[in-house]
């Protein structure tokens, strides 16, 4: 948003800087496309008589101080040049004297980026015949006004004036941007509840309206998942009377069975017992969904919870390798406990089913970029790279590269879906990776400043 926001601004800035700057160039050009230059030159006529009436009344010295006198006009001033081009008055401008001496005819010369806007000449004569050459300066206002003072300030204070306009303007534009990024964040965090900030629904321009369509698709997918979960909540509680029914239904027959009754009794009770099983995870992963209080939730030692696991684990798979490491002084995650716990036992028995006989599954923690950082990983044959994303889905299982003969049940593809809602529950990642030397491997990251 900063991009954005950075983006409005300087855009603001440059046309302010533009303007400014054509402002400038059409006010020092203004005198030369208006009538203005002429009405600054007519009064030279005035001057112009007087210097010669003063010229024949009292020669060279009354002449010279009348131009000292005149000299002292802040925004005009006259010159006067004898036969050989010579100034009465020591160190005449340089575009006086380039202006007197030069070859054109006596028209006014107009500079409206110099020092000298405008140039005036005429012939003056005294009593003898002797021709001089009076030469009327008018000064440039911002030469007048002391132009590096002038144009410094002047300069700041625009700059000044646009920063901030440009500041709030672009504040105000971007603020019910900033709102919709906090908003959508929310909501895609999960909190379905997050609606538009009330000043952005009431605006009538373009971002009033999407902030609008944003509510009311909020509204729609917020109605959609609340409607989902509460399906897959139903279906899964009624579920759960027919199986119950099911299991005291088959202890019944058990009752009355014969010998060769009792292997199809049997696997009647292993699919009751994986049903049951899946609808457990189901109910886990809708209750994930829903939950968004953390009033129960303290440190955990994910430490300790790894090592109960492992002890879990070992009297499940006596005949299992199963290795943990953990660092030294482990810090502590805000956490729930027993969420974690089902993550870590859902991705341990994934792997203890996966592995190749006769090799382990490595366990590990430790403290990496202010996260804690979990490692299981097992011997197996791994998973194709594009599938990697997918087994973190519900009921996605990549039995090609993964199955092996007589394990008997694969699982539903649950495990691995419900430890990445846990993880996601607790603000960290899971990440599942091909080690370099074979095997899949299970990376999370939990965060240690939540």
């Amino acid at each position: 948003m900063r991009g954005v926001f950075l983006k409005i601004y300087l855009a603001f800035m440059v046309t302010a800087l533009v303007t400014t700057g054509v402002t400038l160039v059409m006010a020092a050009y203004y005198r030369q496309w208006s009538n203005d230059s002429i009405n600054l030159i007519a009064p030279t006529g005035g001057y112009i008589s007087a210097a010669e009436l003063i010229l024949q009344q009292g020669g060279e010295p009354l002449l010279l101080e009348w131009l000292l006198k005149f000299e002292r006009h802040p925004s005009v001033s006259a010159y006067v040049f004898d036969a050989q081009g010579l100034s009465l008055l020591p160190n005449p401008p340089e575009a006086v004297v380039d202006y007197a001496l030069s070859s054109e005819s006596y028209n006014a010369r107009i500079s409206p980026l110099g020092r000298s806007e405008i140039l005036v000449k005429a012939p003056i004569q005294n009593t003898e015949g002797r021709v001089y050459l009076l030469v009327v300066e008018f000064l440039h206002p911002l030469v007048v006004f002391n132009l590096p003072t002038y144009a410094g300030w002047g300069l700041l204070a625009s700059f000044l004036i646009f920063a901030v306009w440009s500041l709030l303007l672009s504040g105000y534009l971007t603020r019910p941007v900033r709102y919709m990024q906090k908003t959508v964040r929310s909501f895609a965090n999960g909190d379905w509840t997050a609606r538009m900030d009330p000043r952005s629904l009431r605006r009538r321009d373009e971002l009033g309206e999407l902030s609008r369509e944003f509510d009311h698709m909020a509204a729609y997918i917020e109605r959609l998942i609340r409607d989902q979960k509460q399906l897959v909540s139903d279906v899964s509680h009624e579920l759960r009377s027919p199986l119950a029914r099911a299991v005291v239904a088959l202890e019944l027959a058990r009752l009355d069975a014969v010998p060769d009754q009792e292997e199809h009794l049997d696997r009647i009770e292993l699919e009751t017992e994986r049903l049951n099983d899946m609808i457990g995870d189901l109910l886990n992963m809708a209750k994930l969904e829903t939950q968004h209080d953390h009033s129960h939730w303290a440190l955990v030692d994910c430490g300790v919870i790894l090592d109960q696991v492992v002890e879990d684990a070992r009297f499940e798979h006596p005949d299992s390798l199963i290795h943990l490491t953990l660092a030294a002084d482990l810090p502590k995650v805000f956490g729930d406990a027993r969420l974690l716990m089902s993550a870590f036992e859902n991705i341990t028995r994934n792997a203890l089913l996966h592995t190749h006989s006769g090799t382990s599954v490595d366990l590990s923690a430790r403290v990496k970029d202010q996260s804690l950082r979990i490692v299981i990983r097992d011997h197996g044959p791994g998973v194709p790279e594009d599938k990697l994303t997918d087994l973190l889905r519900p009921f996605v299982r990549v039995e090609t590269s993964r199955a092996r003969l007589g394990e008997g049940h694969r699982g539903f593809g649950l495990g691995l879906a419900i430890a990445h809602r846990v993880v996601s529950h607790h603000r960290g990642q899971i990440e599942l990776k091909n080690h370099r030397e074979g095997g899949l491997m299970a990376v999370i990251d939990l965060p240690l400043d939540v």
